[in-house]
């Protein structure tokens, strides 16, 4: 039989909630102030349903981490809660974002002067950083940050594999795409850079 505590037994919630639901903040507000401030998109527009999408997805996101808190129940201090895998998580988590920034501010510089003012909007070959090894490595700190996520949760929570799952699919289908337009584009393109994972795929 499965025994369901109610609210009001919780002195403090679970360390593993709180640290995801932090740092799924960072990401979002992080993202948010690259869209603003760094990166230089095309003239295209996004379609409305891509918008309510994303929006929902977010949303959702949250709701689905307070869900995995069924898993146990912290007791005592949240910092008396840490753990190993906290820890571990909460690195990639933070290694992952710097790659994927790094990644973003390199692909903005493709569209911007030394003045920071945008030069064109035009599609350029992205090198420097992961873009050695990868067409798309933002692509796949988004995934490694869905990972360290699973890690926060001890690896324990099926729900958050199901969704680094779901970003694994997502990133790797949109990575292979951008990939085919550079080598279609490119005729200089890198040979041994792959579209997602290094030396993989």
């Amino acid at each position: 039989m499965f025994e369901f505590d109610s609210c009001e037994h919780k002195k403090f919630p679970q360390l593993s909630t709180v640290l995801v639901q932090l740092l799924l903040c960072v990401h979002s507000l992080r993202r948010l102030l690259e869209c603003l401030f760094v990166s230089v998109f095309s003239d295209g527009a996004l379609h409305l349903v891509q918008y309510v999408f994303g929006v929902c997805y977010y949303i959702v996101l949250g709701l689905t981490v307070l869900c995995s808190d069924h898993l146990g129940k912290g007791s005592g201090s949240l910092l008396s809660q840490l753990d190993w895998f906290h820890v571990a998580g909460s690195v990639l988590f933070i290694w992952a974002s710097l790659m994927q920034h790094q990644s973003i501010v390199l692909l903005a510089g493709l569209r911007t002067g030394k003045s920071g003012m945008v030069e064109t909007l035009a599609h350029r070959l992205p090198e420097g950083g992961w873009f050695e090894l990868v067409s798309c490595p933002h692509y796949l700190a988004e995934l490694l940050i869905y990972v360290s996520l699973s890690l926060i949760f001890g690896g324990l929570s099926l729900t958050w594999w199901l969704v680094a799952l779901y970003v694994l699919f997502n990133q790797a289908l949109a990575a292979q795409l951008c990939h085919e337009h550079y080598i279609s584009k490119y005729d200089s393109y890198p040979k041994h850079r792959k579209a997602f994972i290094p030396f993989v795929l």
